[in-house]
């Protein structure tokens, strides 16, 4: 009887320890449940994450190095299918094609557990060169170790770069030249300034004393640096002009702006003078440009040659000429038969607002600035030829019109 009972308690016991059993189980059921949807929402929400990421990402195989997954953006950014990445190693594919390299970089990935480049340089299926930064880190996903490349396009960002780069060296430049600029402008026009003042002053102190020559010497002086004074003026609106102004280019009459240019320097070809030699104009080739501009640098290059192109009492010879080159651009000249120029003073000589310290008539520094400015706006270069005793010769180029 005893032992029924036993039996019946010990019955009754382990169906208690069923009983939680089952309990126990059917929350490890539902917990495992849990986890489960957990994972599936974790799980689906990497594969958006993975797939929607703006960055390429690969996913390797840490121990043999295999490529296990890919993103559409890498598929996209390097024009591989997704098919042939899988299963690949890294050095395997195209675009990480240098295999020495890509062979170390796994090697001290699986070391170090973590790799950075910020400037790699990739090419895509079809050729193309790009920048990309890589980043690369080892990380554990069920016992196993995994490898997770981000790959980011940095092409825009450096061309981004490189350009602000350029437009800082741009915008130092402009500084330094307009630090020039001030210093060239307040020399060239103090020097005529203080030449009217001194002779104003001559003229009000002693205007009594003055004999009739030498009043209207002193005026005539008075008169004409004002006339320089104002023609460094006109430079100066027409270089404000050049650095604001486009203009449209149409084939130029050369001959008659050559025919204007030499009427603004009459007066000085003749105190010079000078001889002014072109027979060939007629034949010139026709060149694209923009007439005002055009007649501003023949008169600054004619006014050079008037100055320096000759030493009295030998009258000045001044020879103008064109041919068209083989690059589709034609050639003028002035060439002047005076001293010449130094190498030093040549190379110096179109630099913004410098000038010849030369101890003959000097220009105020503006001019072959204005010149360079000009002809480069319409497309074309500057220059010159020179010897020392063998004259110079000062050209530009334009666009041949066809």
């Amino acid at each position: 009887m005893t032992d029924t009972k036993r039996t019946k308690a010990q019955l009754m016991a382990e169906l208690v320890v069923l009983r939680q059993r089952v309990v126990e189980s059917e929350k490890a059921d539902v917990e495992r449940q849990r986890v489960e949807a957990t994972l599936q929402v974790s799980e689906t929400r990497y594969r958006r994450l993975f797939e929607t990421a703006q960055d390429g990402i690969l996913i390797l195989d840490a121990d043999t190095g295999c490529i296990t997954d890919v993103n559409s953006f890498l598929v996209k950014m390097l024009g591989y299918s997704h098919a042939e990445f899988l299963g690949k190693r890294l050095w395997e594919i195209g675009p990480f094609k240098d295999t020495a390299a890509a062979q170390a970089a796994f090697i001290e990935l699986r070391s170090k557990g973590y790799i950075r480049y910020e400037d790699l340089p990739l090419e895509t299926r079809d050729g193309r060169r790009m920048n990309v930064e890589f980043v690369s880190n080892v990380y554990w996903v069920d016992q196993q170790q995994v490898i997770q490349c981000n790959i980011r396009d940095i092409s825009a960002r450096l061309r981004a770069e490189e350009a602000l780069s350029l437009s800082n060296a741009e915008l130092q430049v402009r500084n330094e030249e307009l630090d020039a600029f001030a210093h060239t402008v307040a020399h060239d026009l103090k020097n005529p300034a203080f030449l009217i003042i001194g002779y104003a002053e001559v003229l009000t102190r002693d205007y009594v004393t003055l004999s009739d020559g030498e009043r209207q010497r002193y005026v005539k002086v008075i008169v004409q640096t004002g006339y320089r004074i104002s023609t460094i003026i006109d430079e100066l609106l027409l270089l404000a002009e050049l650095r604001k102004s486009e203009v449209k280019t149409s084939p130029l009459d050369m001959v008659h702006i050559v025919a204007d240019s030499i009427s603004r320097l009459a007066d000085m070809i003749k105190n010079a003078q000078a001889e002014i030699v072109w027979p060939d104009a007629s034949m010139w080739p026709a060149a694209l440009g923009h007439g005002p501009w055009v007649e501003e640098v023949w008169a600054n290059y004619l006014g050079n040659a008037l100055k320096y192109g000759g030493t009295p009492p030998a009258t000045p010879r001044i020879e103008l000429g064109a041919a068209l080159q083989p690059d589709g651009m034609v050639c003028y000249w002035v060439r002047d038969h005076g001293g010449g120029l130094t190498p030093e003073e040549q190379s110096s000589l179109f630099t913004p607002f410098t000038r010849l310290d030369q101890v003959r008539p000097k220009g105020h520094g503006l001019g072959l600035s204005i010149v360079r400015r000009i002809v480069e706006k319409l497309g074309g270069q500057v220059g010159l030829k020179s010897q020392v005793g063998a004259g110079s010769t000062f050209y530009f180029t334009l666009p041949a019109a066809r």
